[in-house]
């Protein structure tokens, strides 16, 4: 009989996780405590050797497909006056291959879903999980019709985010564990209506006191644009305790506080923030974890290791991640393969980890002064022109951007279970 596998999260690294194992022969069940329809999530960025996995799924065209075609990010002022225009294809904060990240989660799903032995269960999610020598014995319960059924599992993956109910039922709370970071920042993303000015390039505004407005297109033919607000902040108390609570309009309230009187887009924001469905908000926190594994349950993705945004590596490592765990699964489909997977990974985790400039990037890059913004615009002014330079410049075969480099050894993933 097949090892049956749970993989808590229906997000990258669990569908990930879930296309490979199914393809192993594991019997794999996903829940998932979303609605199978519900999309939600910011704009990312998929490059190698990220990219090299989703290649080898088979599924990069239809990722191309569906694509922003955002074409680049323009720096604007509180009065929409562009002083830095950076087009996709240089240093810019647009990828080549730009995603939303409920786009791309549902076309993971569906490359999952497709294998027999693949199981996904919507509005579900774990109350309680208990492990023995040769099993985990997991109570998972149905959030529509509030009913609960016990199965047991050879392994369990959890693939559930930074806030990762699997990792508290297994290894604790984070308060025992000391495994969450904070970076010192806040942040919300959320979709509004779009109007004819949010297309086709993303536009980003500054503002004194460590606050961020950012608006990417979603696509030419979509009816919203996506937002996010971020703000710079170790302390705000109003915000933290409506995440603490999980009080969605009380978040919503302390965020319009915040940008309360700012110019450029910001009332127009903030009026369609309160009527937002897909509105999400927290504080920035990187989860660092001494293993990422305990006895038959493993983790991967942000609740293993989150980077936060501000590395811009979360996407890359859970697509990574998910990789290697089911490779290494399908090698020795016991808890010893998470060893290896750890292994082979913790190291080019722990790097991705780290935020640039020695970890003050974000109070660099989002200034607390009026002046520090004047400064900061004008190296952004600066830099737009070196980068058209080099592009009148560039010869046919430059190469583009460096990624950090991973052995993936994707030419000895196993597809079959060993007889």
């Amino acid at each position: 009989m097949s090892e049956r596998v749970l993989i808590c999260g229906a997000g990258v690294a669990g569908s990930i996780a879930a296309f490979y194992l199914g393809k192993a022969d594991f019997q794999v069940t996903v829940v998932e405590r979303s609605k199978a329809e519900q999309k939600a999530g910011q704009g990312i960025e998929i490059e190698e050797p990220a990219l090299s996995v989703v290649k080898h799924m088979g599924i990069l065209d239809t990722l191309k497909s569906i694509k922003t075609a955002e074409e680049g990010t323009d720096f604007v002022d509180q009065y929409s006056r562009s002083y830095g225009l950076y087009k996709t294809g240089g240093p810019s904060p647009t990828g080549e291959l730009e995603l939303m990240r409920g786009d791309l989660t549902e076309v993971l799903y569906k490359a999952a879903d497709a294998h027999p032995n693949v199981t996904y269960l919507f509005e579900t999610t774990v109350q309680s999980l208990k492990q023995t020598q040769d099993k985990v014995i997991v109570d998972l319960e149905n959030r529509s019709t509030r009913t609960t059924k016990t199965e047991e599992f050879d392994l369990v993956v959890g693939a559930d985010g930074v806030k990762s109910r699997t990792r508290q039922l297994a290894m604790g709370s984070p308060e025992e564990l000391n495994c969450f970071k904070a970076v010192g920042a806040f942040v919300a993303y959320f979709s509004i209506p779009k109007q004819d000015q949010d297309w086709p390039y993303s536009r980003l505004c500054h503002f004194p006191g460590r606050k961020v407005l950012w608006m990417r297109p979603v696509s030419k033919a979509s009816d919203v644009t996506s937002v996010y607000f971020i703000h710079v902040n170790k302390d705000v108390p109003a915000l933290r305790r409506a995440s603490a609570a999980g009080d969605r309009m009380k978040q919503k309230e302390a965020w319009a506080e915040v940008y309360s009187g700012l110019g450029w887009e910001v009332p127009r924001v903030i009026e369609q923030m309160m009527k937002a469905e897909n509105f999400y908000s927290d504080e920035l926190m990187q989860v660092k974890l001494k293993k990422w594994s305990q006895d038959r349950v493993v983790l991967v993705g942000d609740a293993a290791w989150a980077p936060t945004p501000f590395t811009g590596e979360g996407n890359q490592l859970a697509i990574i991640g998910a990789f290697v765990l089911a490779q290494q699964l399908s090698r020795n489909r016991t808890p010893a393969a998470f060893d290896v997977y750890e292994e082979r990974l913790r190291s080019y985790v722990e790097d991705a980890q780290n935020i640039p400039l020695g970890g003050y990037a974000p109070y660099v890059l989002v200034p607390q002064t009026s002046w520090g913004v004047w400064l900061f615009r004008t190296l952004i002014y600066v830099g737009s022109w070196i980068v058209r330079f080099m592009a009148w410049t560039r010869t046919p075969d430059s190469s583009g951007g460096e990624h950090k480099e991973f052995d993936l050894q994707i030419e000895k993933v196993e597809t079959k279970k060993a007889r």
